[in-house]
């Protein structure tokens, strides 16, 4: 969804953010989870980011601040309080469908090579899945 937004809005982006190290008014400095561990990025302002769960690690509340969230009035906004046309809410404002929910295919069993590398895959070609 982030990165789908990021493109439509025109963004730059910065994906998979475990950690805001700097904000300025030009741009922010993020830590983000890449497949080889962590990357540092740069990202100018306005930016869209996506966080990961790790981003945030929630405080218990005090006992005066639960006595006070008991008295908090949650303010109910539907779609009638917003100066929007009906055509832009919901399912008719949405640009995408969901067109089928399924369950992957359960996965195949792989190849398992023995011996030194360069001899036990040696001739094989990974693009075609067979031996050459």
């Amino acid at each position: 969804m982030g990165p789908g937004l990021a493109v439509h809005l025109g963004l730059p982006q910065a994906t998979y953010v475990r950690k805001i190290r700097e904000v300025t008014p030009e741009r922010l400095v993020v830590e983000r989870l890449v497949e080889e561990g962590v990357e540092i990025a740069a990202v100018p302002l306005p930016a869209l980011i996506t966080v990961v769960k790790e981003i945030n690690e929630p405080r218990l509340p005090s006992l005066k601040g639960k006595m006070r969230a008991k008295k908090v009035e949650i303010r109910k906004i539907t779609a009638a309080d917003l100066d929007v046309p009906a055509g832009k809410l919901g399912l008719d404002g949405s640009p995408t469908r969901v067109m089928r929910i399924f369950a992957p295919p359960p996965r195949e069993g792989g190849q398992v090579f023995q011996g030194e590398p360069a001899d036990s895959v040696a001739g094989w070609s990974k693009f075609s899945g067979k031996a050459g």
